[in-house]
């Protein structure tokens, strides 16, 4: 039986802890399903340059373990620990089920998000007498402080209710009434175009939250598979232009919505009218790593699909893919249509055959409506996953794709759509919309009935009642007034410390954790702040062995490369006291000097 992870109930914490006898969180990434045959390996076989911002090793050795570094552990504020002891803070024990309850509380999922994955590790080796690890009722304080210390930055900004929306109750809440609201109904039509697509129950109804904390929340269906289909071109953009340049691809492709079908068979000045029509898709699949051969190129994409979506559920229906391949007449000619005008990649031979095959392909991908939530908030994060910080797409290829899918996203829909609703979104034939509220979280709404733009009638209207609701418009007024009633649940009027954020910045400096650095560099932080011993942010970068953090200082927040602390060590004397070999060259490169 699984264990019950959340009860509204304050008497019954809903969490069964003698049920967790093995770690819940699954490092490998998602598999095929079993729709398909088609091999794809779990790593892609081409890393670019693009994505090596990862998270430090998991440590799931004993809580006991010796220190491997002379820098002190952060220590949490005793006073956020208060809730979570046996009858008060008096009591000597904490327990574990009301510091899980509390996270789900604020909208995390400490059992299934990577991000705690050291935390529950630890937590599990603590009953380490049993031959089967289980998660412990109780704990000690300072046992269960060593089991933090891996994440301690987040879980201190959790517990602090400083993430981005931090009454997660009751925008769930009231995210609730408007999916109950819009469930009645039965207008609209599933997409005929497949025996897969038709015969989908057209009553199924989810929506699903990420945000840029990590906070989830699912509803109805949430883990029905569908193939993202037209999906696929918004990854397919912002993957494209980070591997080249945003100008490069605009040299084939425009930024116009074609105020036409998607599949239409017209260009504008020569080029398609931008990439989310059928035209453009096949264009960007043209100019996506062509010195790859078809598996490679397929690979390649999927994986970054997988990363997008923070290695939830991601799968490839392969009888849809044989379906969609009996049905492309339109999509051969529009690669015939494309060649002849001279539109697809002029620096590369194409194959017609192979890029329409890899294009269906593409689309036959699977998601669910949970992890297409994850893709839209990794979109929201500026391209940077939320659940793992691992950076999948630059920041400027982001802003571009979501400006395309403000005026182009929805189809013919899109310029009411942005008019009533205010946000970048895309749909697919599937039922299946993406909406993204920048810098906030990413949505997914599925309903298979679609409406005569194509797109899911249930979503067009959950989405009007959001932002009749809630103020995310992008032209709402920031400041409320009687003309606007609505309610904003972001994170509001919050302010740390000098000391407070100096301490954050320099441990998660020092533990990698870089959606923290990269947040403080949105807030513009000085990453250039001592503390008392005159240490900086990288001088702990270079203490703890964070070669990709000292890059991101040195390189994103423009720190000095040689202070000096009161010990007259400079980040270069670090690096060589702990033989941080590949820091000493990195820094030597850079111009950096002893002390």
């Amino acid at each position: 039986m699984s264990p019950t992870l959340y009860s509204d109930s304050d008497d019954d914490l809903g969490i069964d802890l003698n049920e967790l006898s093995v770690s819940p969180i699954d490092p490998t990434p998602s598999e095929l399903t079993d729709h398909g045959a088609v091999p794809v390996a779990s790593t892609p076989s081409d890393k670019d340059e693009h994505e090596h911002l990862q998270l430090p090793e998991d440590d799931t050795l004993s809580i006991h373990a010796s220190e491997t570094s002379n820098a002190e552990a952060p220590q949490i504020d005793e006073h956020l620990l208060e809730d979570f002891y046996e009858d008060g803070p008096n009591n000597s024990e904490i327990v574990v089920a009301k510091f899980l309850k509390g996270l789900l509380d604020r909208g995390l999922q400490p059992l299934s998000d990577p991000r705690f994955k050291s935390i529950i590790n630890k937590m599990m080796a603590y009953n380490k007498a049993d031959e089967g690890a289980t998660m412990p009722e109780v704990m000690n304080p300072e046992d269960f402080k060593k089991c933090l210390a891996s994440n301690m930055v987040f879980i201190q900004q959790a517990l602090s209710d400083n993430l981005i929306i931090p009454e997660w109750k009751k925008f769930s809440t009231m995210l609730t009434d408007i999916f109950n609201q819009c469930r009645e109904g039965d207008a609209g039509q599933v997409a005929q175009l497949t025996a897969q697509l038709r015969n989908v129950n057209p009553e199924n109804w989810a929506i699903s939250v990420c945000t840029v904390d990590g906070q989830r929340f699912n509803l109805g269906n949430h883990d029905a598979k569908f193939p993202i289909m037209d999906l696929s071109r918004v990854i397919l953009y912002c993957l494209t232009c980070s591997d080249k340049t945003v100008e490069y691809v605009h040299k084939y492709i425009g930024k116009e919505p074609s105020g036409g079908r998607a599949d239409a068979l017209n260009l504008k000045d020569k080029k398609p009218h931008n990439p989310f029509v059928l035209t453009g898709g096949v264009t960007m699949t043209s100019l996506m790593k062509p010195n790859l051969c078809f598996s490679e190129r397929f690979e390649y994409f999927f994986n970054k699909v997988q990363g997008f979506a923070g290695n939830d559920y991601i799968g490839f229906n392969n009888s849809l893919s044989l379906a969609l391949k009996d049905h492309s007449n339109r999509l051969y000619a529009i690669g015939h249509f494309l060649k002849t005008n001279k539109c697809l990649n002029k620096e590369s031979p194409v194959l017609l055959e192979e890029l329409t095959e890899l294009c269906i392909h593409f689309s036959a991908i699977e998601a669910t409506c949970s992890s297409t939530a994850v893709m839209a908030a990794t979109l929201a994060a500026g391209g940077i996953c939320p659940l793992n910080a691992e950076k999948m797409a630059e920041s400027v290829a982001v802003r571009n794709c979501l400006s395309l899918m403000n005026c182009c996203g929805v189809n013919d829909y899109s310029g009411e759509f942005m008019f009533e609703v205010g946000l970048p979104a895309k749909s697919n034939e599937a039922g299946a919309l993406m909406v993204v509220i920048p810098n906030v979280c990413g949505m997914c709404i599925y309903s298979p009935r679609l409406d005569s733009s194509q797109n899911s009638t249930r979503a067009v209207k959950f989405c009007k009642l959001f932002t009749e609701k809630f103020a995310f418009h992008q032209f709402d007024p920031t400041l409320a007034s009687a003309h606007n009633a609505k309610c904003d649940p972001r994170r509001m009027n919050f302010s740390e410390s000098k000391e407070q954020q100096n301490l954050t910045l320099l441990f998660a400096s020092f533990e990698g954790k870089m959606t923290t650095l990269y947040r403080y560099l949105k807030e513009g932080v000085n990453f250039d702040f001592p503390d008392y011993d005159g240490r900086t942010a990288i001088h702990l970068a270079v203490c703890g062995g964070q070669a990709e953090v000292t890059k991101f200082l040195l390189e994103k927040a423009n720190v000095q490369i040689n202070p000096l602390d009161r010990w007259n060590s400079t980040p270069l004397d670090d690096a060589i006291k702990y033989s941080h070999t590949d820091i000493i060259d990195y820094l030597e490169q850079h111009g950096a000097k002893l002390g």
